[in-house]
């Protein structure tokens, strides 16, 4: 599976692209078992200091990271034969790793705010397997905001932030202000949005009883240094044992290369103490 000329054009025009998923729908059930399974009360996980899982328990006080981010259900829908394929089209090399990815569950009541994640350009994938809805929390992306400064749209989310709701100040219990030109993003569990990282975007309020669930990783290019950590240091051996070889070579298992700085602190807090395993 590769983009058609019509999707590469959508994403170089708008910043991102809707497809369907190329894995089976059993992988996506197996993730959401795999949730099932871990999932504890809202109350009782106050270790989740990042605010990325409402309730998925970090490993770790302080860390981004659950037992099942890189557990083998998600593994498998991340390095799927057909999703590398897309990644290696879309940064447009055949060496690519896979630098990480993540589970985000956004829990009721609560949204995110009009932001931009990097300044550096790469394609992350987004997977919102238990399905997205304005009424869950489902994304907003201003179409075309991926290319140059956000300046301009920060403003305006102030002035109107200021105008409509009494303060310029992030507030994540409510909606964030309208903007001209931005659209919601509802999504199925059976479909994959592929989006740039530098998209301006925000979400819904989720005004459901329940977390919105979403899958989201990204591969980068051989040449770019970004490496978060190495994959053999946080891999069971019998997870490993269940990729396939080619999976290995994305993960550039027991390969030699330097890890980046801007993540030194979490690898010398986590190390050791973040496992991922089969489930």
């Amino acid at each position: 599976m590769l983009f058609n000329t019509e999707q590469m054009e959508e994403y170089r025009k708008t910043g991102y692209v809707i497809v369907d998923c190329p894995f089976p729908a059993r992988m996506t059930q197996r993730a959401l078992q795999a949730v099932e399974s871990q999932l504890i009360a809202p109350e009782d996980n106050i270790t989740d200091t990042q605010g990325n899982h409402y309730r998925l328990a970090p490993q770790i006080s302080d860390s981004y990271w659950c037992a099942l981010d890189h557990s083998l259900p998600f593994l498998q829908m991340e390095l799927h034969d057909e999703i590398v394929e897309l990644a290696r089209q879309m940064v447009d090399d055949r060496d690519l790793y896979f630098r990480n990815g993540g589970i985000n569950e956004l829990a009721p009541g609560m949204s995110f705010v009009w932001h931009r994640d990097s300044g550096e350009e790469y394609v992350e994938f987004m997977h919102y397997f238990s399905g997205s809805s304005p009424d869950n929390g489902c994304l907003r992306v201003v179409p075309g905001s991926h290319r140059g400064s956000v300046d301009e749209l920060m403003a305006e989310v102030k002035r109107r932030r200021q105008a409509e709701l009494g303060s310029a100040d992030e507030d994540r219990t409510k909606s964030d202000v309208e903007l001209p030109g931005e659209v919601s993003l509802s999504l199925r569990p059976d479909q994959l949005l592929v989006r740039s990282s530098k998209i301006f975007h925000a979400t819904w309020r989720n005004d459901s009883d329940e977390g919105r669930l979403m899958h989201h990783w990204l591969f980068r290019a051989s040449h770019e240094a970004d490496h978060r950590f190495r994959f053999e240091d946080y891999l069971t051996e019998e997870l490993v044992e269940a990729l396939s070889q080619q999976q290995r070579q994305v993960l550039w298992l027991g390969r030699d290369f330097s890890l980046s700085d801007k993540w030194e602190g979490e690898r010398e807090r986590e190390c050791g103490q973040v496992r991922w395993g089969v489930f």
